[in-house]
């Protein structure tokens, strides 16, 4: 509303102080003035009373990754975490099956709209919006999990793995996840994580078996359609 020229009497020091007060005060009012308009119904779930609990997790995830865990690496031998990562890919495998099963239960195969859904808002704890609600918040929770996906990384001082998308996703999820829940607990906003869940099974299937050597790669043959799997999920 106000531009910089309302405040051109006022000496520049104090013309940009004010200015970015009154950004920052704009923000937290537009952030309190949304806060009222969420899905009330997750209000006691866990992570759910503020945002903040998001933003310092996200904030950890990119310090571990690119300072703390290089770090505490520098000096030491590279971790063997095969069979860690192999039992992690498989409870992925496992995780992101139910969500997709309880997805398309819920909603996509059950009678939602393919070409506009709206939430449905139905507190009833048995009711198809409620189960909606709680595949929102398992698949938010399950990015918080695929922090690992980097840390093994980190741990077997594969630093050259650790890329800046990679980075960028993993830390942005998690803050998509909590605005979902929040406000968008169901409709056309959970097509796109119900697709993610069907292309992690995929993916983590072929992570866990081609862990097992190159005599596995005969099997893999299905490996070029994951990623064109991978590129249709990101356009829809």
């Amino acid at each position: 509303m106000y531009g910089s020229a309302a405040f051109a009497f006022l000496p520049a020091r104090i013309t940009a102080d004010f200015e970015m007060n009154f950004t920052v005060q704009s923000a937290v009012d537009y952030y309190n003035e949304l806060w009222l308009l969420r899905d009330q119904r997750v209000d006691e779930w866990p992570f759910m009373q503020s945002i903040w609990p998001t933003i310092s997790l996200c904030a950890a995830y990119i310090y571990i990754s690119l300072g703390l865990g290089p770090f505490l690496m520098k000096d030491r031998e590279a971790f063997q975490l095969k069979g860690y990562i192999r039992t992690y890919n498989v409870f992925q495998v496992v995780f992101s099956a139910y969500n997709f099963y309880e997805g398309c239960a819920a909603g996509w195969l059950t009678g939602y709209n393919w070409l506009c859904q709206d939430v449905d808002r139905d507190p009833d704890p048995d009711s198809p919006g409620m189960r909606m609600v709680r595949v929102c918040w398992l698949y938010y929770m399950s990015k918080f999990i695929e922090f690992s996906d980097t840390f093994f990384f980190v741990a077997k001082k594969k630093f050259d793995h650790v890329s800046a998308l990679q980075i960028i996703h993993h830390s942005i999820m998690p803050l998509y996840g909590f605005i979902m829940v929040r406000w968008l607990p169901g409709g056309h906003e959970t097509f796109g994580g119900t697709l993610n869940c069907l292309v992690h099974v995929v993916m983590y299937s072929y992570y866990f078996l081609s862990s097992f050597g190159p005599h596995m790669q005969k099997y893999l043959w299905w490996k070029k359609y994951l990623t064109t799997l991978q590129m249709i999920q990101f356009v829809v």
